[in-house]
């Protein structure tokens, strides 16, 4: 129980730098507090017992830097989707639940490869966060899940 509550602290945080992500308008700014966002949901995870999601948001941060950096190539976007399958199956250990977070997160790959526009982007994160939303409930993360 005590393990639920700090990731749920840990994960309302998380939440906080979401939201902001959802009205501001540079898609630099978007990704790097999408980068805050997966970096702080990654060590809720660790609270959750959820390890497909701690590697699937690892390599979230590292796809966001990519993004941020300007340099989120095909080859790149590529060899993210491959290593968050790949490790994301190894470390699932929660069935077929445990595949949501490499679900969303190959989602919002392709989509931040693929679309520009920030209000399409904008979409395409609502898509990602109702598969999150989902898992979250699962996972009994009702701070991520609420917000």
């Amino acid at each position: 129980m005590e393990n639920l509550i700090i990731g749920n602290i840990i994960s309302f945080i998380a939440a906080i730098s979401l939201a902001v992500s959802c009205v501001v308008k540079e898609r630099n700014t978007v990704f790097f507090l999408q980068f805050l966002n997966c970096a702080i949901l990654a060590v809720s995870s660790y609270f959750f017992g959820s390890y497909a999601a701690i590697t699937t948001l690892v390599l979230c941060c590292i796809r966001n830097i990519f993004i941020i950096k300007d340099r989120f190539t095909l080859p790149v976007m590529l060899s993210v989707i491959i290593s968050v399958v790949i490790f994301g199956l190894l470390a699932n250990n929660r069935g077929i639940i445990g595949l949501l977070p490499v679900f969303a997160t190959v989602e919002y790959t392709m989509c931040s490869y693929f679309i520009k526009d920030i209000k399409k982007t904008r979409i395409s994160i609502l898509i990602n966060e109702s598969i999150w939303v989902i898992y979250s409930l699962l996972i009994m993360d009702i701070s991520t899940a609420a917000t």
